[in-house]
């Protein structure tokens, strides 16, 4: 996948930062004041980046000196400035530390009054690593989740760094519950019927009746993929039908796999597959895609992807073994009459897009498609006390690694507020 354009990486920012700057919040901390200079920064600076010729499929500029120039006017400068913003320094002594000692305002009272320290809403890898590093910060973490999320889905997790043969997906989610009990997390299987972000402390209303109270809340209940909806595709799940080519892409390594959809993330995935696969088939339902014209243009040019238009999949048929075996397609235009065909095929990977699991945090700012935005670097959310890690804030990676590694980020971000406000 080529880098983005300056101008891409600066809007893309600017939206985040806009929408994460709620019109009135008492609580708000100095980042984001941070968060607006980047803005602003961005705002100002983006013309000078716009190409005249942003409508040519075939970019042939360098660009490296457009990020160049890019980094030394814009991003550096942001980010210094972010810092001065966000880390002020106080020099403290014996003649000042007396005056630097909390003191209980209500808002601390409010926090306090609460079942729990800090409550993490899900159980996969950003979930179980936000409750390790808060267990061992002493916050005493409680994991509210039905299940372990998608890594659940798959079988063989073969790219999680330290399990060199690979790892058993429902093992990994039980060794991250293991390694969090014990250093004193405890956990609490469950739906959750609704959450409360409207007062302090904050509330987690459980099926089975229970209302749990938390001075802090972690969000981490994951995406959920798009399927087709069409017999044998959850059968076949893991048996030869995938979501993620970067999960599971070189099990098909010499063989034939198809990707499902005409967007960026079914051509890079199309893309990833031909480093591997013999060769590469995408089915696509229209006539025209809605990829970006780059990421178009590199897999139509890829000669070992053909795609194929107006063809959907029906049905998925499993062989003697019990794995996919091959597709069942209708090929046509709309309104015109279907023809029938099917297709040999070791491998499918449905790529039609990811729901983010968000509907019940209704008091947290989200893009159009439900992903809650957070600040630039950070899993600070819309709400104070309020941190959002894995895939519900993360359009882009989506893989268990990067979940974990926000998870880390939020139980620290969250530590470090209880610190601020809970003396």
């Amino acid at each position: 996948m080529p880098l983005p354009r300056p101008q891409v990486v600066c809007a893309a920012l600017l939206a985040r930062c806009a929408a994460a700057l709620p019109g009135s919040m008492p609580l708000a901390r100095p980042r984001l004041l941070g968060a607006a200079l980047l803005a602003a920064r961005c705002a100002a600076d983006l013309p000078a980046f716009l190409a005249p010729d942003d409508d040519n499929m075939d970019y042939t500029e360098d660009p490296s000196q457009n990020y160049g120039e890019f980094f030394d006017s814009v991003v550096i400068p942001t980010r210094e400035a972010m810092r001065r913003e966000l880390g002020p320094t106080v020099v403290v002594g014996p003649t000042n530390a007396s005056s630097l000692q909390c003191s209980a305002d209500q808002l601390t009272v409010r926090i306090l009054d609460a079942d729990r320290k800090l409550v993490v809403v899900g159980g996969g890898p950003a979930g179980l690593s936000a409750a390790v590093y808060a267990a061992r910060a002493d916050l005493a973490p409680l994991i509210v989740a039905r299940d372990g999320g998608q890594l659940e889905g798959t079988s063989l997790v073969d790219n999680y760094p330290g399990f060199d043969a690979g790892v058993d997906a429902v093992d990994l989610i039980q060794r991250l519950e293991k390694q969090a009990k014990r250093f004193g997390a405890s956990q609490k299987t469950c739906g959750i019927e609704r959450v409360d972000f409207t007062c302090r402390p904050f509330k987690v209303y459980c099926e089975d009746g229970e209302t749990i109270t938390s001075s802090a809340v972690v969000v981490a209940t994951g995406a959920s993929p798009r399927w087709l909806g069409v017999p044998g595709e959850r059968e076949l799940l893991s048996k030869g039908v995938h979501t993620c080519a970067t999960c599971d892409g070189y099990f098909y390594r010499d063989r034939h796999a198809i990707v499902v959809g005409g967007g960026d993330t079914a051509m890079e995935q199309a893309l990833f597959l031909a480093r591997v696969a013999q060769r590469v088939t995408v089915v696509h339902r229209g006539a025209t895609l809605r990829a970006s014209k780059a990421m178009a243009a590199r897999a139509l040019r890829h000669p070992k992807i053909l795609l194929l238009w107006n063809t959907r999949i029906t049905r998925f048929v499993a062989g003697a073994s019990g794995l996919l075996a091959s597709v069942e397609l209708e090929m046509g235009a709309e309104g015109s009459p279907p023809s029938a065909t099917s297709l040999e095929v070791d491998g499918v990977f449905v790529a039609i897009g990811h729901t983010p699991n968000t509907e019940l945090f209704e008091g947290l700012r989200k893009d159009e498609h439900g992903y809650i935005y957070t600040l630039p670097g950070s899993t600070v959310t819309s709400v104070a006390g309020v941190y959002a890690a894995g895939d519900v804030q993360d359009p882009v990676y989506r893989q268990a690694i990067t979940s974990a590694g926000t998870g880390a980020m939020a139980a620290m971000d969250a530590e470090r507020w209880l610190c601020e406000n809970g003396c």
